[in-house]
């Protein structure tokens, strides 16, 4: 029998090949007549065809497991299922959950740092003149630990939970030392002409998404609600119901008048052309569009170039601006956390030192630069004519 115990664990482990293929694990169990009966049913099992036990679980299996049951429904899913893709890639996809041990996940980690991105795209060469290679950057120790640790984390604790019948035979990772050092978020905040000279520098469109991130203080991604996601009869006002907040919970956000009315048009000119976003345009041959994410973002960076505005992650920080000046305005902690739809406090406690009154009272308050005189009806824009 190939059984034995590694000398840094109190588990017994196997190894054997069936077919070229190896077979190796933790047995999850501490005594050495247990070890030999697992491995014998292991055999089995491999010899018969059988799929793995829940204790044989393979890391691809497991982190597609924990999609279908969590990533997915999160709000935040479609970055998740990205980062998830490279840390399998990292760690294994074959890598059994039993196996990965503090030292493989600081190994995978290493690989990350050594990694790189580019910004822009390769550019061809095209007869005598020689192709352009697209500026590459190292990653983030943000970036990093999100790609590796935040993701297998949770999967090792669901593994662990009786959700998944409390696996035996998972290593204890030490989490804290595997953790890179993160840069502290600065506080960042707009003055009063920057944030002018940015909305005048925007077209109708992007111009009032720039209004509504800093009125709300939404994330980017927030602003593409569903159309039916405004709802102009509710017991505060007119309010747009954020359903997939990251890490929080559901939220109803009471609207500015201003705010609502051109929305309300929005979605009334969404809904009848049967379009699942506000943000819409009327393209060169009079037809209407809408405006994607990654467009509308283009925009507000050229836009923000344009003003002379420059910021590190230029559109999230105006959400920290916004934060920093609601709390200022209100001094209200649990009602900024509210807005920002923290699901803990100590995340708005970052903008503590910026230290009452009800949400939409502070909301109704704010006037963000360029706000543009309220209208009854609303026009789609044409799009702005590509450059040949």
């Amino acid at each position: 029998m190939s059984v034995y115990k590694p000398a840094k664990s109190r588990f017994y482990a196997y190894d054997f090949q069936f077919k070229g293929r190896r077979f190796h694990g933790s047995t999850g169990v501490e005594t050495l007549r247990k070890a030999e009966a697992f491995e014998r049913k292991e055999r089995e099992r491999v010899a018969l065809g059988l799929p793995e036990t829940r204790d044989g679980l393979t890391l691809d299996v497991a982190a597609g497991r924990w999609w279908s049951e969590v990533g997915q429904h999160l709000a935040s899913s479609r970055v998740i299922y990205h980062r998830l893709k490279i840390m399998v890639r990292l760690l294994k996809p074959q890598t059994l959950l039993t196996d990965i041990t503090t030292q493989t996940i600081a190994a995978a980690i290493e690989r990350r740092r050594g990694e790189t991105y580019a910004r822009g795209f390769d550019v061809p060469a095209q007869g005598v003149q020689g192709g352009q290679k697209a500026k590459r950057y190292t990653l983030s120790n943000d970036t990093v630990n999100s790609d590796i640790i935040k993701r297998i984390r949770p999967i090792l604790n669901r593994a662990a939970s009786p959700v998944w019948g409390s696996m035996k035979g998972l290593h204890t990772i030490d989490w804290k030392a595997l953790a890179l050092p993160e840069a502290v978020t600065d506080i960042r905040h707009f003055a009063d002409p920057y944030q002018q000279a940015w909305v005048d520098a925007c077209g109708p469109t992007e111009g009032f998404a720039l209004e509504l991130l800093l009125a709300y203080g939404w994330r980017f991604g927030e602003l593409f609600f569903h159309p039916d996601a405004y709802l102009p009869d509710t017991p505060l006002g007119a309010s747009v119901a954020i359903n997939k907040r990251k890490g929080g919970k559901p939220m109803l956000v009471p609207l500015r008048p201003i705010d609502a009315r051109q929305i309300a048009a929005r979605v009334g000119i969404a809904q009848a052309a049967d379009l699942d976003s506000i943000w819409i345009e009327h393209d060169e041959k009079g037809e209407l569009v809408t405006v994607s994410y990654g467009a509308l973002q283009s925009r507000l960076r050229k836009a923000a170039e344009r003003a002379g505005v420059d910021h590190r992650r230029l559109i999230h920080s105006v959400r920290h601006h916004v934060a920093t000046d609601f709390l200022m305005r209100t001094g209200d902690l649990a009602q900024t956390k509210d807005l920002l739809g923290h699901a803990d406090i100590k995340s708005t406690l970052l903008y503590a030192h910026a230290l009452n009154s009800g949400l939409r009272e502070a909301i109704n308050s704010r006037n963000s630069p360029g706000a543009p005189e309220a209208q009854s009806e609303f026009s789609p824009p044409k799009q702005p004519r590509k450059k040949a």
